[in-house]
């Protein structure tokens, strides 16, 4: 059988059920990767990171025979192409959760239909299969507790997969895109890099025994796991981390902090299935809050300030400062430049989401755009996110040596 696998946020071996299963039912097969429109409206930093991880797959899949064909047109022309140019029997990809992404698959579903081709899309970005959850997603808990609760008493993860026992023959290679190989990512970039930083952080520094203490850092490397990057292209599978880390309470220490990190993994699923439920509403500035006013003001030069870091706020500043230059920002900052965009400068959030989006690294859609509309006060919780600028900044960057770096 002849196969196009899609590669998406799934730029791993490891635990990728939908290559595993690309690989066992396919004779020959082409792994293609095509820009998204996200990827589109992304500034080099997120751009960088992503060509980099593209490479290290790439390479990776050469060692066992497969052409990673990067392309320079949305999937659902480059599918067609194909189709009209060569005999396709199967195609494979991993599915998306937030409204664009969607739309792309279910553009290619299309495709695949009126031209009588099988497909296979599979669930498998989240810890918590969509199947293994105690409720359908439409009727998913609507406050993160509440879910969290629920999850908790049935709790079904699997165990994650490991690579494929054998390859399909490259059917072609039509690349007609280069990766860029400049390596100026903040963090190093693929999967093998992603493997590295959860064995360092695990088992070679035991960073994770004090997680909920340190996590609000800002300055140190292993102040927090800084997963994400690679977790949200899915160069890291989630699954994986939640094996490493019962493995790690069954031999060293289970303890507050150990949990926390679960907690967080849960934060993410939580993100993403809400995204699926209430799809294209949690990218509206009103959000799904109904009846929820605020006096908006969309004074575009107030927003250029918050963008240059060019504020009243120091801390704001030199929070914008980091992201502006590396594409990254800790948590304890997105929390505060976010809330001072929303609440202080009365800015709309969606346009905050929307400068997050084109300069972090470790973006991704469902929790982007799930925790700005959660701050704004317009998604499952209704309070207020406003922080105190300046307490905030004495609390979590006392000496101001922080401050001093980035501005």
């Amino acid at each position: 059988m002849r196969s196009i696998y899609w590669a998406r946020s799934d730029l791993r071996i490891h635990d990728n059920l939908v290559l595993n299963k690309f690989c066992e039912l396919s004779t020959m097969g082409l792994v293609v990767w095509c820009p998204t429109a996200s990827y589109l409206r992304a500034e080099q930093s997120r751009k960088q990171f992503v060509d980099e991880s593209l490479s290290v797959f790439s390479d990776q899949l050469k060692n066992h025979g497969l052409s990673l064909s990067i392309k320079n047109k949305k999937m659902p022309d480059v599918i067609q192409d194909l189709i009209s140019n060569h005999k396709i029997d199967h195609v494979f990809w991993t599915k998306e959760f937030a409204t664009e992404e969607v739309n792309e698959e279910n553009a290619v579903a299309n495709i695949c239909k009126l031209n009588g081709i099988v497909f296979t899309a599979l669930d498998q970005s989240t810890l918590i299969h969509p199947s293994d959850l105690p409720f359908q997603i439409n009727n998913m808990p609507f406050v993160f507790t509440d879910f969290r609760k629920s999850v908790e008493q049935k709790l079904l993860i699997s165990n994650p997969q490991f690579v494929c026992k054998s390859w399909p023959k490259t059917i072609f290679d039509e690349s007609n895109m280069s990766v860029n190989n400049d390596k100026k990512s903040i963090f190093p970039a693929g999967e093998l890099a992603g493997l590295e930083r959860l064995d360092q952080y695990f088992w070679k520094a035991n960073s994770i025994q004090t997680y909920k203490i340190t996590r609000n850092g800002m300055l140190n490397q292993n102040d927090s796991s800084k997963f994400s990057a690679w977790l949200n292209l899915g160069c890291l599978s989630p699954r994986l981390i939640y094996q490493q880390l019962k493995q790690y309470e069954s031999t060293i220490i289970a303890n507050e902090s150990t949990y926390w990190l679960f907690f967080e993994l849960l934060w993410r699923d939580y993100f993403k299935f809400f995204s699926r439920k209430f799809s294209q509403k949690i990218f509206l500035e009103k959000g799904i809050a109904v009846g929820k006013k605020t006096n908006t003001n969309y004074d575009l030069l107030l927003f250029e300030k918050w963008c240059k870091g060019c504020t009243d706020e120091k801390f704001i500043n030199a929070n914008m400062n980091e992201l502006n230059h590396t594409g990254w920002m800790s948590n304890r900052g997105r929390q505060n430049v976010a809330s001072y965009l929303i609440h202080d400068l009365n800015l709309p959030w969606i346009w905050g989401a929307a400068y997050f989006e084109k300069k972090l690294i470790d973006y991704d859609p469902d929790l982007n755009w799930g925790n700005w509309l959660y701050l704004s006060g317009k998604g499952s919780d209704p309070r207020a996110r406003k922080f105190n600028i300046e307490k905030q900044a004495a609390q979590y960057d006392p000496e101001g040596l922080y401050q001093k770096q980035w501005l």
